[in-house]
Formats: structure tokens, sequence, C-alpha cells
């Protein structure tokens, strides 16, 4: 067997266990086996009496986007079917004290959950240590933080961008020169996208160069205005890899106006609806694609078990993770991914 499938066969494995721990969590409390625990301090005693009014949960998103729209979306279509539990959407506003403020306030109201996509991951730690000593379980979706918490749902980054660069360099027939459309540095993510994409490269196509690889913070527009740049620079630039959708459909606004569609390998990342659209015309090459509605709905079926069966976040002794599945959308692929999971 090779390393390669050893990877994939643990990524497998580790899936698979933490489907099995979830379905034990909620057998476990289906029987009443943590009746007794205190949930805001973990201790056993008397059966745990439920308090006064609705469980009031609330995610903290980074600021609004598509995606956390989409996750928010899938976390209220689980919640709601409670219909004991009061759930609100709070705006980061893309400021790390933002989201500390809101972190205390939640803290103080004495929330049940707090999902959270964290703007920095060492920066919220204290605020998600805060909320653990209040009995609070912490969720987070898509950026993990340094301090364990309940659990961390996220699409699959590494190894996405891994099977990315396999299909990107299939696509230049191995050899050719790239660009990277980065985010800012110092965001997990970002290295995850890229240090997969790389390593994805000099494992499939070592013929393919990286001659470029600039941040377009995330952003369509100034991904143009990069990408207009990077070309007149390196004239026999053939692909662009954008590690979110938006940059990438930047580039592909650029090569429209060049007439480069056809010519230029463009590759995002994340699954946009926008992205998929872009490439049933055949402009987009591809992109990873994940379904952030499911997304939602794991991290809510976690918060519901942990909430609702009386089982406190520090019942479990390690943090929980789950990698979503995920498709490299291209024109051969993007027909199976039905409307209904298109965000």
């Amino acid at each position: 067997m090779s390393n390669d499938e050893t990877i994939r066969g643990g990524a497998r494995r580790d899936f698979l266990k933490g489907i099995a721990l979830g379905s034990a969590a909620l057998g476990a409390a289906g029987a009443g086996l943590f009746a007794d625990v205190d949930t805001r301090t973990g201790t056993i005693g008397t059966t745990a009496a439920k308090a006064a009014g609705p469980t009031k949960m609330a995610f903290i998103q980074w600021q609004p986007h598509t995606v956390s729209s989409a996750w928010s979306k899938g976390i209220e279509e689980v919640l709601k079917t409670q219909q004991t539990i009061d759930y609100r959407l709070l705006d980061g506003q893309n400021k790390v004290e933002v989201q500390v403020s809101l972190m205390d306030t939640l803290i103080n109201e004495g929330v049940a959950t707090i999902f959270l996509q964290p703007i920095d991951s060492v920066a919220l730690a204290p605020s998600i240590a805060k909320a653990k000593r209040a009995g609070i379980a912490v969720i987070t979706l898509n950026i993990d933080a340094t301090e364990a918490h309940a659990a961390h749902v996220e699409m699959n980054h590494y190894y996405g961008a891994m099977d990315i660069a396999k299909v990107f360099g299939d696509k230049l027939g191995g050899k050719g020169e790239v660009a990277i459309l980065n985010a800012p540095p110092g965001i997990i993510i970002r290295d995850q996208r890229t240090n997969g994409f790389v390593d994805g490269l000099k494992k499939h196509h070592p013929g393919i160069k990286i001659v470029a690889d600039q941040s377009a913070d995330w952003s369509r527009k100034k991904a143009q205005d990069v990408i207009t740049t990077l070309l007149a620079a390196n004239p026999n630039l053939a692909g662009v890899y954008g590690v979110n959708d938006s940059m990438a459909l930047g580039a592909v606004d650029v090569a429209k106006a060049k007439g480069l569609i056809g010519k230029l390998v463009i590759f995002g990342n994340d699954g946009e609806k926008d992205a998929l659209e872009s490439i049933e015309k055949g402009e987009l090459t591809g992109t990873q694609y994940t379904d952030v509605f499911q997304q939602g709905r794991f991290a809510a079926a976690a918060a519901t078990v942990l909430a609702t069966g009386l089982v406190p976040a520090t019942a479990f002794k390690q943090q929980g993770k789950l990698l979503m599945p995920y498709v490299i959308a291209t024109k051969e692929t993007v027909g199976t991914i039905q409307p209904s999971q298109r965000w």
C-alpha cells in the first residue's frame, strides 16, 4: 500500500471513528447515561434540571459571506426541529475585538452553545477557555483555535488542495508556469490550502513551476488587479490557483477581458454557486466543492447532543474533529452537484 493510500485510509478511519463517537454519544444520552451530570460543572449528582425557557445558541461569523450564510442555514435546519432552541447569527465584522466582545456577551447570557468562525486562532483562545469554564460548548467552523474545545467541523483544506493540484496539472499536461492568488498570511486555512496545492504539484506534476504567490485578500476585485499585474510580468503564465472562489473568479474576469478563456487553467476552492455556474459556462476550470449546508448540519447535530442530551463538553477527553467530504468540480463532474446542494 502506498503512503498516500495509508494517509487516506487513516483519514477515512478518523471520519468513521468520529461518526461512531457521535452515535455513541447520542445513544448514551438517549439511555440516560449522562442524566446525572451537571451540564455546567461536569460533576455527577442528582439528575440535572433543565433551565427554564429556551436553550440559547448563537453563531459568531467572521463577517457576512455566502459560506457563513450557508453554514447558518444548515445549523437552523437542524435546530428548528428541536422547537426549544433560540438561535441567532451574529456578525464579527472582520474584527477580533468584536468577536471577543460578542463571546463575552454570550457567556454572560449563559448560552448553551457558541458556534464560532474565529478570525484569529490564537486571539480567540482565551475567550474559548472562558466559555469552557462557564460550561458552554464551543464548536468551531472551518478555522480551528489553539484552545481545545467541544468540536471542530471543517472543509478538507489540505487533501482537497492536493487533489486540486492533481486535476489542475492534468489539465495543463503536467508542465507550465502557474500563479497562486492567496489570502493574507497568518490564517490556518490559507496555509493548509497553499501547502496542499504545492505538495500536490510536487507529487503529481513536478514539471509545473509556481512563478508567483501573491495575496489578493480573498477579494474578487483585488484578484482582478493582482492577476492583471502578474500576467504582464509573466507572459507565459498557463494557470492560476485561487485559494478561494472569489479570487479565482477575479482571474476569470480578467481572462474573459483578455480573450484567455480556454487558454488559462483557473481553479478556485470552496465550491460556491457562482463558481459552479462559471464551470458550467466553460470559464472557471474547476474548484473543490464542499456541501457547507451539511457542514452546518453536522455542527448543529453535535450541539444538539451536548445541549439536549445533558452531555457537558467536559465529558469528552479530546476535541472532536470532522473533515467534510468533497468533490473536485470540473466540467466533467459539476453536474453531480444538485441544485439543493448549491450555496
